[in-house]
């Protein structure tokens, strides 16, 4: 089983193989039926709503993404929360992928109604990071899991806020951690960074495209 966030592992931290494998794939199949469809979702959206169906519309599938999710059943619950700014840009990839491709379905879990699932996929740091992408097979055997968002676009958020920083010295404390920096150079980070994130968004989708296709490779290697 993978767990895509940063770096691929095969178990959680400090719970043995064998009760870590059982516990959450019966744990995300037992949810699979109380979770949302993405219409049902949006529909009770509070937050983010209009970017949420923009980026489903803006989102292109490619003949890649029938080939790696059209042959077998495929299915992708998320756990996320409307204000997270991370699930408006991923989540919305992964329902047009379902709206094109009739083999995958997406269902939605609201992860602060859900904190005993979702406590299972954190960082290797420790951080309970949304979105959640957990892959099952059409016998909701679970394959893996994608935390947060792809390791390579957290790598050039990384990236882009070094060149911003190094590109305006007048910004106060920007030699410090992130949360150690005065508001005005964290305010002004953020505002950079969700405007610079957006016209990365064709790139991002595939970067998530091609890591869950990599999680959901197994289920085409056992059909073969």
């Amino acid at each position: 089983m993978q767990v895509k966030s940063g770096v691929l592992v095969t178990q959680i931290m400090n719970e043995p193989v064998e009760q870590k494998g059982a516990e959450r794939m019966t744990l995300a199949a037992d949810r699979w039926e109380q979770a949302m469809t993405p219409d049902e979702y949006m529909s009770q959206m509070v937050e983010n709503r209009e970017r949420f169906e923009s980026n489903i519309a803006r989102t292109r599938i490619m003949p890649g993404d029938w080939a790696a999710f059209g042959q077998e059943p495929v299915r992708i619950l998320v756990l996320t929360e409307d204000w997270c700014g991370d699930s408006a840009q991923f989540v919305p990839m992964v329902v047009k992928l379902a709206q094109e491709i009739p083999t995958v379905e997406v269902r939605i879990l609201g992860r602060d109604q859900h904190t005993d699932l979702a406590n299972r996929y954190r960082r290797t740091d420790g951080y309970q990071a949304i979105p959640v992408f957990i892959v099952l097979d059409s016998e909701m055997q679970e394959l893996g899991a994608l935390i947060e968002r792809p390791e390579r676009a957290t790598a050039e958020i990384v990236e882009e806020q070094k060149r911003f920083l190094a590109a305006h010295p007048e910004l106060p404390g920007g030699n410090r951690a992130f949360d150690r920096m005065p508001e005005e150079t964290r305010q002004a980070i953020k505002q950079h960074i969700a405007a610079w994130r957006e016209e990365q968004f064709d790139r991002w989708t595939r970067y998530l495209m091609e890591d869950l296709a990599e999680i959901a490779k197994s289920v085409r290697i056992r059909a073969a």
